[in-house]
């Protein structure tokens, strides 16, 4: 095989042996050239060449010593990082004059210089660890160095304003922009805007990923010097169009940074995406596929359920460890403890009659399908992926309603073109206990403190919300749904002191800081323990200096008691339908 320079950032590579190149480039994520025994592969893929010397080598021009030298860059790297790590406890080296109004603290300082130090690292920290200032003073950094221009900060989109917020506070002689819809954009990136004046140099651009498909066609592949992934575990799915159009758009930018807290929770496959965004050097192999292919087999006829091989898990805990720093809460912030409480309730009459009739029906319904299976003494959840068992779930998704005192009732009908049309209604039940208790425990608490009340069911929070109004008055609370602004609305909680906010996690659950109540009430949960963490983490984080106490509502005898329990496990309720079934019947 022949490898030579073809641009700045590729390799050529050819070969006759079809199979072999196949082959690599799977391995490096290459592209074939038309009508040619040849594949463009990125300049960082170039070390991965040397799994494939046995088949003979022949260097063209100098390009044998491009790949050694991005050898040696991936083995400092690597070990920066580990010097840099190894600091943290110890005597920490930060050159770097903050020019904001707080003082960085040890974790931010080691946050910081991996950033400003290395060209390309993961920060795996929990939320509520104060991990956008390393990265706004690490911006500052290279600005001050020389070595960038411009950088770009990619996160979620009801988050844009508060690291805005931050970039006032950190690094308040920098400019910043927060890029909005395409064609505001558009005049921001290439200074369209009629009046001279409006047409300025940014240092820091914000954006957020649901974005980032169509502004990437904005600008070009070298505009940005530097971009920062925030919240990083959203570009996780492989045929997202806007995983797919990030990757793509800033494979050859100098320095890249992811920053998360939930990057691998449950799914040996979730760190991939960002990592390979942070480039093909980051992973023994380049290809989503082809890395799936070496670390998981698949159990089902259709492959859509993958299983992961043993070792794999440690395999890829090194991978990440190679150029990650993580902290959680605990060891880095002195914070007060978190206290839970959980407020149980049992179901008033009708509501267990309709509670047990879904649950019966279920029950029928997975053993029909389980008692049919070829696979009932090895049960691997293949058939999870058929549409019996969907609806199967969809029961189980009606059972937790029930057990707040509603369910939504959806219908499917055809109009006179043929096309089915969902209509959807909802009973609310006339009694609802678990709205009662929850009530009266609001009710004993001082009317100076403020509480959080999540649900992750829009019609919840219109149903608490208007409860709350016959309570305690209809300027009691406030609620953050749909295209609310949750920046705004946390602002208006804060200086209005209402006594409620009544939010879905999803939508006011990251990147919010609410230090300023201590007291979140949960009336019912999703199934990630990652969203309820996050939750959490908007009152329990730097700045708190109350205990932050955690109430639960539970109805007894349902499927919210199994959710709870995994919460409290630190996991993701995973549950095969066979034993969801098992557990109904034992109605525990």
């Amino acid at each position: 095989m022949i490898i030579k320079i073809y641009d700045n950032n590729h390799f050529l590579v050819g070969c006759d042996d079809k199979d072999l190149l196949e082959s690599m480039q799977n391995r490096m994520d290459g592209k074939k050239v038309r009508m040619q025994n040849q594949i463009l592969i990125p300049l960082k893929s170039g070390p991965k060449i040397y799994r494939f010397q046995e088949y003979g080598i022949k260097w063209i021009g100098n390009s044998k010593d491009v790949v050694d030298k991005i050898v040696l860059n991936i083995s400092k790297r690597k070990e920066n990082i580990r010097k840099i790590r190894e600091q943290y406890g110890g005597d920490i080296k930060f050159d770097y004059e903050c020019k904001g109004i707080y003082e960085p603290m040890s974790h931010q300082k080691v946050m910081f210089n991996v950033m400003a130090y290395c060209d390309i690292a993961a920060i795996l920290s929990e939320p509520g660890t104060c991990k956008t200032a390393s990265y706004l003073w690490a911006i500052d950094k290279r600005i001050i160095r020389g070595q960038i221009k411009r950088a770009l900060v990619v996160t979620l989109s009801t988050i844009k304003d508060n690291v805005m917020g931050e970039l006032l506070v950190q690094v308040p002689h920098l400019n910043g922009v927060i890029l909005g819809n395409k064609v505001q954009a558009d005049k921001i990136l290439n200074k369209k805007y009629k009046h001279e004046k409006d047409n300025v140099d940014y240092d820091i651009y914000i954006s957020n990923y649901e974005s980032m498909f169509s502004l990437v066609e904005l600008f070009d592949d070298n505009f940005f010097d530097m971009v920062i992934m925030d919240e990083a575990h959203r570009i996780g799915s492989p045929t997202s169009r806007q995983t797919k159009s990030i990757i793509k758009k800033f494979e050859f930018v100098p320095y890249k940074y992811i920053v998360t807290g939930s990057l691998n929770a449950n799914n040996l496959m979730s760190f991939y995406m960002p990592y390979r965004f942070l480039g093909p050097d980051t992973v023994p192999y380049a290809n989503y596929y082809e890395f799936r292919r070496q670390h998981m087999r698949t159990v089902d006829p259709d492959g859509h359920i993958w299983k992961t091989l043993s070792g794999s898990i440690n395999k890829v805990k090194k991978i990440i460890g190679n150029i990650a720093i993580s902290f959680t809460k605990d060891e880095c912030l002195d914070l007060p403890p978190i206290i839970y409480e959980k407020f149980s309730c049992k179901m008033e009459k009708k509501q267990s009659e309709l509670y047990k009739q879904m649950s019966n029906d279920l029950i029928t319904e997975i053993d029909d399908m389980c008692g049919k299976c070829n696979k009932q003494n090895n049960c691997d959840g293949s058939c999870e992926s058929q549409l019996i068992a969907k609806n199967a779930l969809v029961a189980a998704q009606k059972l937790r309603q029930i057990a707040s005192g509603f369910y939504i009732n959806t219908r499917i009908r055809v109009d006179e073109h043929g096309k089915e049309i969902k209509e959807s209604n909802v009973i609310e039940l006339d009694e609802n206990p678990k709205l009662d208790l929850m009530i009266q425990i609001l009710n004993n608490m001082p009317e100076e403190k403020q509480v959080i009340i999540w649900t992750n069911y829009t019609y919840a929070n219109k149903m608490i919300a208007d409860r709350l109004s016959k309570a305690f008055g209809e300027n009691s609370y406030l609620t953050c749904l749909g295209r609310d602004d949750a920046f705004e609305k946390i602002k208006e909680f804060r200086e209005t002191k209402k006594r409620f906010m009544v939010s879905n996690p999803s939508k006011m659950g990251v990147g919010h800081n609410i230090q300023f109540s201590h007291y979140q009430a949960f009336f019912s949960n999703s199934y990630s323990w990652i969203e309820r963490d996050q939750a959490e983490s908007r009152q329990h984080r730097k700045g708190q200096n109350n205990k932050v106490t955690v109430m639960d509502f539970i109805t007894e005898n349902s499927i919210d008691e199994l959710i709870i329990k995994a919460i409290m496990n630190k996991e993701d309720l995973s549950i095969k339908l066979s034993e969801l079934a098992v557990i109904l019947k034992k109605n525990k």
